[in-house]
């Protein structure tokens, strides 16, 4: 068996939360390509980070909203952090909230 090109590893936690990442960023009309996110499993230092901010004026409008969704309401703060399970959970709160289509 051959290794990933980064030499990681993806285990299906981080693969669960980034797969709900993904279908939160399409509900508020952006492509999971206008964002760059990272998910580091830790236990209770679990962390979920997002390393840029889209340039284009209508997808950082969706990503700042999307943004808001998941409980961060400054650029400063571009993390999520708790066990797997929050981190997990708080996506998937955030989904269920979301607007089916984008308006």
């Amino acid at each position: 068996m051959s290794e990933p090109v980064s030499g990681r590893v993806l285990g299906n936690v981080e693969v669960a939360i980034l797969t709900k990442l993904n279908e939160l960023a399409e509900r508020h009309g952006l492509s999971p390509l206008d964002i760059a996110a990272e998910f580091h499993g830790q236990d209770e230092k679990s962390k979920l980070v997002f390393y840029t901010l889209p340039q284009e004026a209508v997808p950082l409008e969706r990503f700042e909203r999307m943004m808001q969704g998941l409980g961060i309401t400054d650029r400063e703060t571009l993390h999520i952090t708790g066990t797997e399970q929050q981190v997990y959970d708080t996506i998937q709160w955030a989904i269920e909230k979301a607007p089916r289509r984008v308006r």
